[in-house]
């Protein structure tokens, strides 16, 4: 794509300077360079760390070497790169210089990291006073309420099990599972950047910038939905369902004689059409299954969680809701 057809992104202007390491701040960073925005990253002498996490292109530099890694690479992508030494005066006065002409700073370190560089929000945000400020940490931020978990590190699989997601996760009677992708971390990035995106559209409005804080045990409980309407509306505890949903039959993952079939039902009339599907229209008029709650009746008292046939066709016995 040339100049002359490339457009500007959505945030063409916007100025962000990323502090950020690991995967939940350089995540939502890179969201933003997506969206056009300017990221320019800091890191230390020799790189972020995770430079050089594997894995690592055929014939490219490895990890001996310094090389930059396919995880690095996946979350840094439309960055700028700085070198400063936030320890040294000079390190320090380059990114004070760096933050005094930016819209916003993005740091996910352990509370207290910025206050003993002698570089805290407070000390930025007055020689800049339309400044966003976002911080991602484990259990917040002490200036907006400070946890008693306040200085505990927290990694994905951390946020993930404090924040419940785990518990929900997993075949019915089993132990809580880990969700495959890292969204212990990914999560709390999406929530900092509707934050980021709110505060600096305030900030373009009245001049004054924003703290922008996110809690990641706190980002991965708000989306934990079932869980915390159930809890608050019956007392009941939610445990993992495997595939299936508590309030919706069929609904889930089934196996079938030649793989397996997704199926999510939400409503009866999506039921009727179903049933036809798999040549079985009697079953949307049948009083046993008509509607839902007389199938998750059945379901409950049903011992079989699976759908079994040649093909997801007229001859698939569905099993799961009590079908035969």
């Amino acid at each position: 794509m040339t100049n002359a057809t490339a457009r500007a992104g959505a945030l063409d202007g916007l100025v962000v300077i990323d502090l950020t390491v690991m995967l939940s701040g350089p995540f939502a960073t890179m969201l933003l360079a997506d969206l056009g925005a300017r990221v320019i990253k800091i890191e230390p002498p020799g790189g972020e760390n995770t430079r050089v996490f594997g894995p690592h292109p055929t014939g490219g530099l490895g990890m001996e070497d310094g090389g930059y890694g396919a995880y690095f690479a996946s979350t840094n992508r439309n960055k700028e790169s700085v070198v400063l030494n936030l320890k040294s005066d000079a390190g320090k006065a380059a990114f004070r210089r760096l933050a005094a002409q930016a819209d916003v700073v993005v740091e996910n370190f352990r509370a207290g990291v910025m206050d003993r560089l002698e570089l805290p929000y407070e000390s930025l945000i007055a020689a800049n006073p339309k400044l966003v400020y976002a911080s991602i940490r484990g259990f917040g931020d002490p200036r907006t309420g400070a946890s008693p978990l306040v200085d505990w590190p927290a990694y994905d699989v951390v946020s993930q099990a404090m924040g419940g997601i785990m518990g929900i996760t997993g075949q019915k009677g089993g132990s809580p599972t880990k969700i495959g992708p890292g969204v212990g971390d990914i999560m709390p990035a999406m929530q900092s950047v509707i934050g980021i995106l709110a505060a600096a559209w305030h900030a373009q409005r009245t001049g004054q910038g924003q703290f922008v804080d996110v809690a990641m045990v706190d980002a991965v409980l708000s989306v934990c939905e079932r869980m915390v309407y159930q809890y608050s509306a019956t007392g009941d505890v939610a445990g993992p369902e495997g595939s299936g949903h508590p309030l919706l039959c069929p609904y889930g993952i089934f196996e079938a004689r030649d793989g397996w079939v997704a199926i999510g039902i939400p409503h009866d009339h999506f039921f009727a059409l179903f049933a036809e599907l798999i040549g079985q229209p009697i079953l949307a008029e049948d009083a046993r299954y008509k509607r839902n709650a007389d199938r998750m009746r059945r379901s409950k008292n049903s011992a079989s969680n699976t759908v079994r046939g040649r093909r997801l066709n007229k001859r698939a016995q569905i099993r799961e809701c009590g079908f035969t």
